[in-house]
């Protein structure tokens, strides 16, 4: 795990909202090493349940880079999955179609 719980004075010491899952406790970021992230998150959508999935900062062909992002709430969740980029510096979202892995 690379970041679980933050406090809102955590957040916006590191630029994150206070409105962030994190901030409630429900959600954590983290990588299994040896594990390509797209097929991590891949495996968590086909068999967890969660609210917000996002594949962060992943590079096609680079199975190491970025992280994956799931919030869980105990109502039902949304089961949104999505892709976190930069373009032009600023940090976009996309939905993921189909299997993140296809992003190789």
């Amino acid at each position: 795990m690379t970041s679980g719980f933050r406090s809102p004075e955590l957040c916006l010491k590191i630029n994150s909202s206070i409105t962030s899952q994190h901030c409630k406790a429900e959600a954590v970021d983290f990588e299994c090493p040896g594990k390509d992230n797209a097929e991590v998150c891949d495996w968590i959508y086909q068999n967890l349940d969660f609210d917000q999935m996002i594949l962060e900062f992943y590079v096609p062909g680079e199975p190491n880079s970025g992280w994956c992002h799931v919030s869980y709430i105990p109502e039902k969740g949304r089961k949104q999955f999505l892709r976190a980029f930069k373009e032009d510096g600023k940090t976009k979202y996309k939905p993921v179609i189909g299997k993140a892995i296809d992003l190789i």
